[in-house]
């Protein structure tokens, strides 16, 4: 009977904690905050140049945008400078791609033209999550306005212009690099030029919005009394919402750099020169530096801000099972005020297990040794 009681007990402590943590999960929104970063998220496909460029072509056919009119806008808007080499090249030059490398560089460099676009499209519609999640965060924040303040700084066109001009002189200088190769080198023409550069274009104003997404939780980091659940900090509706997209954008990041690791081993001859070399070395090495940048920092950072809220919040409470009253350790409720107590002790970081983290960058370093390893090996 005693065992009966006790288990009924701890059932019903375990019930009201479930309960109160149901109640505390629920979010409160300030609106001006939530509408700011609503009209953020619907603004942005006239702001920011990759989900411009993927809808350029779409807004023009007559009719509603369906996937139809998406996937013709995104095809002509990543592929043009390649449809116009075949198209008008004839008229200008005698071989527009000059053989059949210079023709595979060309198309694969639109087919990842066209990928970019098209999650570039698809990525935006992630933002809708990441507006809501980010204002129930910023709710109570005095910050909130320098946050609100720095994102919309991040669609001004001058920096999306810069980084899509990097992004097209390296891609250019790739070009000029394999056309002085020692071995296996690409006879370059001006289309083959222009078709890498509009590529590094895009590649350019992609990797400053992943660069801008992975921000956003160092952004969040500046700003004290964000709104976080009381029980159990770390499910939190708009942690485990940004934990999802952060998983989204990992993946994809993860997949960039196996495609930017074997086009390095497509593209590079056994006797590289300087420019190819320095390629060889430095594109995997950015690319799994951005992903571990993009689908790491993000849960570390996202990590403090739950031990942040726990050290401020909960850690006073856990002082008081260091030395409890003499009076206390007599009283029949004991058992159930520490089982309260284990709770708050027990508490997670992230939603997202360490096992989990671990894997993708084992996954990531590991994809990194096994290119330059292949490529010695070679």
């Amino acid at each position: 009977m005693g065992l009966g009681a006790e288990g009924a007990a701890d059932g019903g402590q375990g019930d009201l904690l479930s309960r109160l943590s149901a109640v505390d999960r629920r979010p409160l929104r300030d609106p001006a905050t939530a509408a700011e970063l609503r009209r953020f998220a619907e603004q942005g496909r006239g702001l920011v140049m990759v989900v411009l460029l993927a809808r350029a072509v779409a807004r023009v056919l007559p009719g509603p945008i369906t996937a139809f009119t998406a996937t013709v806008g995104i095809l002509v808007t990543g592929g043009w400078p390649y449809l116009l080499a075949l198209v008008l090249g004839g008229l200008l030059e005698d071989e527009p791609l000059r053989g059949t490398t210079g023709a595979l560089l060309v198309l694969s460099a639109t087919v990842t033209s066209v990928l970019m676009l098209a999650l570039s499209w698809i990525a935006w519609r992630w933002t809708a999550v990441l507006a809501e999640s980010v204002a129930d965060l910023l709710a109570v924040s005095a910050e909130r306005g320098e946050f609100l303040g720095w994102l919309n700084g991040r669609c001004r066109p001058v920096p999306q212009f810069v980084a899509g001009a990097a992004g097209m002189g390296l891609s250019a200088l790739l070009a000029y690099a394999m056309s002085h190769q020692q071995v296996d080198s690409v006879s370059v023409s001006v289309w083959i030029y222009v078709c890498c550069a509009w590529t590094g274009f895009i590649g350019g104003g992609v990797l400053y919005w992943l660069y801008t997404l992975a921000e956003v939780p160092l952004r969040l980091h500046r700003c004290m009394d964000l709104q976080m659940a009381w029980m159990d900090p770390a499910h939190t509706p708009a942690i485990v919402q940004l934990c999802r997209v952060y998983g989204r954008v990992a993946v994809s990041t993860a997949v960039g750099v196996l495609i930017a690791e074997l086009s390095t081993v497509a593209v590079t001859s056994d006797r590289p020169g300087p420019l190819m070399q320095a390629f060889f070395v430095g594109f995997p090495v950015l690319a799994v530096v951005t992903a571990l940048y993009v689908g790491v920092q993000p849960y570390i950072t996202l990590a403090h801000l739950v031990r942040r809220h726990i050290d401020t919040i909960v850690d006073p409470l856990m002082a008081q099972t260091h030395r409890p009253p003499g009076h206390l350790l007599l009283s029949e409720d004991l058992g159930s005020a520490v089982q309260a107590y284990t709770h708050f002790r027990t508490l997670r970081r992230l939603p997202v297990k360490t096992a989990t983290l671990l894997q993708y960058v084992t996954g990531i370093l590991a994809s990194l040794v096994v290119f330059f390893v292949q490529r010695l090996l070679a």
